[in-house]
């Protein structure tokens, strides 16, 4: 289980984190930035949207092969030339999309781009759990809040350079500024003091290694199952609401945006209250009633129409859904001290399948009941409530019981 500290954890040591966190900022950042200049792009590029908007399945894939890959390049490599390396190959990109001319390397340089963003996502949450700092749930609940943020700004980037008449290539310079940012803070914090220890490690940890109990096996592998079901209600929120609510609910294109707006700005502001309550009360505690609020989320957006209400439900639905995420990656991560770079790359790609699913089904279901495209996330959060309840039960009373009975015998 996650070991715990004597020495409690400071200020300092959260702000020695601060290129850790940046590093899930610049992952929405380096694909959303282009999501509202689609028609642009399409323009110049002698194509539609629609195929424009095929970056938007193309980078998660390439996000998901470096999740999966990436702690096999720390067997051979430190951390910290991974991550350099990674972020010079992503410069690389970037200047080359920027002068771009062909749809066709627009798709293979997303996938490439993606990859090595996936490659960064798993090599800076081993630097997260490898930390000092003793509440792992707290960090990286911290840690994944960036992500919002950076979905909040990224659409700004693009929308502001058309809205000046500037050109929307603009914005893959936007992203190499930022980069470069990212590097200029990783070099000079996280390549000293406890952090170079950290950045300098190279890993050979064996999966049989990593999976020495059969029990504490059992709620891992429970865990992957449950973030890759609860997490199809949140992508039905974060990517479907707004057709949703102009199909079914009569609201112009600004009006369903603001809902989405809304959904991420509590995912933000649910992860920062989490922050604040995590070592109060225990991380499984937390998960179980904001399933049971997500449930009551789901039900009330779809029967709700005055629109006042119905941004109040997909509110409601941002603050149940934000540390649900993090915090079963925290969990599922910190179950066994060796391997954990293995164990959070299966739980995000166990968390991008179900992402990756979620869109064919809203619109399969979809073209038969709008509702039903809705209430079918129901039967999802529904299922993920009921596992949480039984890892939990299973982790308090049936691990306690077979230990007292070792110890006994």
């Amino acid at each position: 289980m996650a070991e715990k500290s004597e020495n409690r954890d400071t200020f300092k040591d959260y702000l020695l984190q601060i290129p850790n966190f940046f590093a899930f900022f610049l992952v929405p950042i380096s694909y959303l930035s282009i999501s509202p200049a689609l028609i642009e792009i399409g323009k110049d590029l002698n194509t539609t949207p629609g195929n424009i908007s095929l970056i938007f399945t193309f980078f998660p894939v390439g996000i998901v092969i470096g999740q999966l890959t990436s702690v096999f390049y720390n067997r051979r490599f430190k951390r910290s030339s991974i991550i350099l390396a990674s972020y010079g190959l992503l410069i690389t990109i970037n200047v080359a999309l920027f002068f771009s001319n062909q749809l066709m390397s627009f798709y293979i340089l997303s996938v490439i781009g993606g990859y090595f963003i996936g490659i960064n996502y798993v090599q800076f949450t081993e630097n997260i759990l490898a930390c000092k700092i003793s509440n792992k749930d707290r960090i990286i609940t911290l840690m994944v809040t960036f992500y919002p943020f950076g979905a909040l700004i990224a659409p700004l980037i693009s929308s502001s350079f058309i809205k000046n008449n500037i050109s929307w290539r603009y914005t893959y310079l936007v992203i190499v500024a930022t980069i470069a940012l990212n590097v200029m803070l990783y070099i000079p914090i996280s390549l000293r003091g406890q952090n170079k220890i950290i950045a300098n490690t190279i890993q050979k940890v064996s999966l049989k290694e990593i999976f020495v109990d059969k029990r504490i096996n059992l709620i891992y592998f429970l865990t992957l199952l449950t973030i890759s079901i609860y997490i199809v209600g949140e992508v039905v929120f974060a990517n479907w609401s707004p057709t949703y609510l102009r199909l079914a609910k009569g609201f112009d294109i600004q009006s369903a945006a603001l809902g989405v707006t809304f959904f991420n700005i509590f995912i933000a502001v649910g992860r920062l209250i989490a922050t604040l309550i995590l070592g109060k009360i225990k991380a499984r505690t937390i998960l179980i009633f904001l399933s049971f609020s997500a449930i009551l989320s789901i039900i009330l957006f779809v029967i709700s129409y005055s629109k006042i209400f119905i941004y109040m439900t997909i509110s409601l639905a941002g603050l149940s859904y934000s540390a649900m995420y993090p915090l079963l990656l925290s969990s599922g991560s910190t179950l066994y001290k060796k391997g954990r770079g293995m164990l959070s790359s299966m739980l995000f790609a166990s968390a991008f399948f179900g992402i990756a699913a979620t869109p064919f089904m809203t619109r399969k279901i979809g073209s038969f009941n709008l509702i039903f495209s809705i209430l079918f996330a129901l039967i999802f959060s529904g299922t993920s409530t009921l596992l949480l309840i039984f890892i939990n039960y299973y982790e308090k009373y049936r691990l306690k019981k077979l230990d007292n009975n070792k110890i006994q015998s």
